[in-house]
């Protein structure tokens, strides 16, 4: 995965308000996966098969 700081630049052109708020949103899962030694795709695979399969998932143990 590309550090934040290299889509800086695509980041300009996102689209819409909420668009950016997306995206700063699952940048800033990634970054706290990095920062808890965790892996961000073993993590946001998890994450998206407990919301895909309605998975009554502790939200806490969501967390990174």
């Amino acid at each position: 995965m590309k550090p934040v700081k290299l889509l800086l630049k695509n980041c300009m052109n996102i689209g819409s308000e909420a668009a950016a708020e997306n995206s700063a949103f699952i940048f800033s899962l990634i970054e706290s996966c990095k920062l808890n030694d965790i892996d961000p795709q073993d993590y946001l695979k998890h994450l998206f098969e407990c919301v895909l399969h309605g998975k009554d998932c502790d939200k806490k143990a969501l967390l990174p």
